[in-house]
C-alpha cells in the first residue's frame, strides 16, 4: 500500500479512534486544533510528527497529502472546502455535509483540482459487504426485492448533547440515518428516490424519530426507521427472490446470516469489526493512488435522500 502523509482535524473521540488505528504503513504527519496545547498533547499521545495551532496551518503544509475531517457536521463543509482548496485529498466523517447543495459544490471542487473526496462511511469499506454481493451472485439469489433497516439510540438522557443541537447538525438523520441509508444503498442496483416520510421533532427542533420509504427503477423497495429517544436494533434485512440476509450491528459488522426459502440458515463472514477504520484508510489510499473513487456516488445518493426528507419535513439547520 502506498504511503501518504495524513493530517487530522477534529481531535475528539472519533479523531482519537482514527489516530489509534491508522495503519503502520501510513504516516500521521500532523494534527490541528484551535488550541495549540491540545494539539500538542494529541500529537504526543498518538506520535504525530507535527502539531498545528490552527486548521489553516495544517492545510498550508505542503507535506500533507490527505486530511481526515472529524469535526462536527456543521463544520464539515467549510473544513472540507478549505482542505480541497489547499490541494489536499479529503476523507471526511459522515455525514459528509449538511445537505446536497454543499456536497455537490465540494464534489465539483475536488474534481476540478483532481482530488479525492471520500466519506468515512464504514459500510462502504467493510469487507462483509462485497462478500455478501458475491454470495448473492454465486448462489443465484435472483433479484433484490426489499430492504428493511432500523437504528435507534437511547440519547434522551443527554438532552443538551450534540445530537439534539441544531447548530451542530444534530438529529437522527445525519447521525444514525446516514448509516441506515448507506446500508440500503450498498445493496441497491439503482439510485433510490424518496417515496414517503414522516418525522417527529425533539424539543430542540431536530428530528427525533422518522420513517422513510424508498423505491428505484428496478422496484427495489426500502423501509427505514430511526429514533434518537428509543433503543432499536442496528439491524438490516435484505431480501432476494431466493432468500434473505440479516445483518446485525451493520455499521461495522463482520458477519451476516443468510436464510434460504426452506428456512435453513448459513453464516457469511468477512473482515474484522475492530479494523473498520483501517479498511477506510486502505480504500482511501487506493482511491488516491488510482484516482478512482467508487463510493462517492453512493455518498451523493444518500445525501440526496436525507436532503429530500428534511425538505419534506420543512426542517432546516440554522447554518444552512
Amino acid at each position: 500500500m502506498t504511503t501518504y502523509n495524513w493530517g487530522i482535524i477534529g481531535l475528539g473521540g472519533i479523531g482519537s479512534q482514527f489516530a489509534a488505528t491508522l495503519p503502520a504503513d501510513q504516516v500521521l504527519y500532523g494534527v490541528a486544533a484551535h488550541d495549540a496545547t491540545r494539539a500538542q498533547a494529541f500529537a504526543t499521545q498518538y506520535h504525530a510528527l507535527h502539531a498545528y495551532a490552527s486548521y489553516a496551518e495544517l492545510f498550508a503544509d505542503p507535506a500533507i497529502d490527505i486530511v481526515y475531517v472529524a469535526t462536527t457536521h456543521n463544520f464539515h463543509y467549510e473544513n472540507i472546502r478549505a482542505a480541497l482548496t489547499a490541494g489536499k485529498h479529503v476523507l471526511a466523517e459522515k455525514a459528509i455535509t449538511l445537505n446536497l447543495a454543499q456536497l455537490d459544490e465540494l464534489i465539483a471542487l475536488a474534481q476540478a483540482n483532481h482530488l479525492i473526496l471520500m466519506e468515512a462511511q464504514t459500510i462502504y469499506h467493510m469487507p462483509l459487504y462485497p462478500a455478501l454481493a458475491e454470495f448473492a451472485e454465486t448462489n443465484r439469489l435472483g433479484r433484490l426485492k426489499t430492504i428493511s433497516v432500523t437504528f435507534g439510540s437511547y440519547a434522551k438522557g443527554k438532552p443538551n448533547g450534540r445530537l439534539f443541537a441544531p447548530e451542530l447538525g444534530g438529529g437522527a438523520m445525519l447521525d444514525i440515518g446516514v448509516y441506515a441509508l448507506s446500508f440500503a444503498r450498498r445493496f441497491l442496483t439503482a439510485t433510490p428516490t424518496l417515496v414517503a416520510t414522516q418525522w417527529t421533532p425533539a424539543n430542540t427542533g431536530v428530528d427525533s424519530q422518522s420513517v422513510l420509504m424508498l423505491n428505484n427503477a428496478n422496484h427495489e423497495m426500502v423501509n427505514v426507521a430511526l429514533n434518537l429517544e428509543a433503543r432499536m436494533p442496528k439491524t438490516g434485512m435484505v431480501a432476494y427472490e431466493e432468500g434473505y440476509f440479516t445483518v446485525d450491528q451493520y455499521p461495522r459488522s463482520e458477519e451476516a446470516t443468510f436464510t434460504a426459502p426452506d428456512q435453513l440458515t448459513q453464516r457469511v463472514a468477512a473482515g474484522q469489526t475492530e479494523q473498520a477504520m483501517a479498511y477506510e484508510v486502505a480504500d482511501m489510499v487506493q482511491a488516491v493512488t488510482t484516482g478512482e473513487n467508487p463510493t462517492l456516488a453512493w455518498t451523493r445518493d444518500v445525501m440526496a435522500i436525507m436532503t429530500a426528507a428534511r425538505e419534506a419535513w420543512g426542517f432546516r439547520y440554522p447554518n444552512e
